[in-house]
């Protein structure tokens, strides 16, 4: 590798033109974050659908402008996300939310 392609390999990296990582099974990402009171139904439906995931309750000491109400999280591996998406978007009839950090 020459210096012409360290260089090129280095702004390419800068300016994140680098090719996207394949999914990675050990990793956990978020798949949706839901009211309280679906999360645990939506998870079951998932987990009985074999796409393995976790539920976590959401609580935030300051109210929020986003919700009134209190929200969990749905957790999958990141080579299953795509996958609990699609099954959260037809268990609601829409896309599921995710909350930005």
């Amino acid at each position: 590798m020459g210096l012409r392609d360290e260089w090129k390999a280095a702004v390419d990296w800068l300016l994140g033109r680098d090719e996207p990582k394949p999914p990675d099974p050990d990793r956990t990402v978020e798949a949706a974050w839901l009211p309280l009171w679906q999360s645990q139904m939506v998870t079951d439906e998932l987990v009985a659908q074999g796409v393995p995931a976790v539920v976590t309750d959401d609580y935030s000491i300051n109210p929020m402008m986003t919700t009134r109400e209190p929200m969990a999280r749905i957790f999958v591996t990141e080579d299953r996300r795509e996958e609990a998406e699609e099954i959260i978007a037809a268990l609601l009839g829409h896309e599921p939310r995710h909350r930005g950090l």
